[in-house]
């Protein structure tokens, strides 16, 4: 087994193949992680003076160009919008920071508190003059981070897997395989007491949200579109399982926003998914099954 891995984001973004040692691959494989990395930041960074998010939020309102590597980040936050019925909405970004993440992230981007509800119907995609261009509504932003790490991890997951190699990204806890044999990983429900569940993957995905890392005195980072605030749920930590990271990601973060009625709609959806509280744990689909 090869690993190689970056920390940012404050989380442990980790890239593993199924291979003998080897110098050579290990280095290409780190440059690669390294590389995507930062070229997500660029494209989706809130907290980047420099990236194109941060153009089209100063925009809003307005067409703004963008790469068509941008647009292919907003359009998996759309498409996890429209699968999960608007509950996982990326036009919450004034939300997000009016609850307090950005101060809790250290960084000095205040926003009037108050009640911002998402908008994600209203996002305009088009062609532009070079690449594309994109507009969203006035009075809002767009914060991309919870799609960002499920799409990267499938991405990496992709380019590596093209090289021929088995393969986990797990960025972050957005987790994609790529496998000819099971690929075993753990979720990570982050409460004490609770050391998480095993699942074997070949070519699937596994993400854990919950508000137990990103979390302050009085709030979290997982917005409830229907109010404008955090969520208010019983539920520390979802994971779901998909056939990719993002849509992963997007079935854990409804779940969790969903809070009691979480377990019914991952049902409804047909969603493996793990439940976590600090006096329960819950389950949908064939979990039990693929964990024992």
């Amino acid at each position: 087994m090869i690993t190689v891995g970056v920390q940012t984001w404050r989380t442990d973004l980790l890239l593993s193949v199924r291979h003998r040692p080897n110098a050579a691959l290990e280095a290409d494989l780190q440059r690669l992680l390294t590389a995507e990395v930062s070229r997500l930041e660029r494209l989706v960074s809130r907290f980047r003076s420099d990236s194109e998010l941060t153009a089209v939020n100063a925009a809003a309102g307005r067409w703004v160009e963008v790469s068509w590597g941008f647009v292919t980040v907003l359009t998996a936050a759309l498409d996890a919008a429209q699968s999960t019925a608007g509950l996982v909405d990326p036009t919450m970004g004034r939300a997000i920071k009016a609850a307090g993440y950005d101060e809790w992230a250290g960084q000095r981007t205040p926003t009037n508190p108050g009640v911002h509800r998402g908008k994600w119907r209203q996002v305009g995609i088009r062609p532009g003059r070079r690449q594309a261009q994109v507009q969203i509504p006035a009075g809002t932003e767009l914060d991309l981070g919870s799609v960002a790490k499920g799409w990267l991890a499938d991405r990496i997951a992709r380019t590596v897997h093209r090289s021929g190699h088995e393969v986990c990204a797990n960025m972050g806890g957005d987790i994609r395989v790529i496998a000819a044999q099971p690929w075993t990983v753990w979720s990570d429900p982050g409460i004490p007491g609770d050391t998480g569940a095993p699942v074997d993957l070949v070519d699937a995905a596994m993400a854990t949200s919950g508000i137990g890392r990103r979390a302050w005195t009085g709030g979290h980072h997982i917005i409830d579109p229907r109010t404008g605030y955090p969520a208010q749920t019983p539920w520390w930590s979802v994971t779901a399982v998909a056939a990719t990271a993002a849509d992963a990601n997007a079935a854990a973060t409804a779940g969790v926003i969903l809070g009691d009625r979480g377990p019914a709609w991952m049902t409804r959806q047909g969603i493996d998914a793990r439940f976590v509280s600090r006096d329960q744990t819950l389950t949908t689909g064939r979990w039990k099954q693929a964990v024992a």
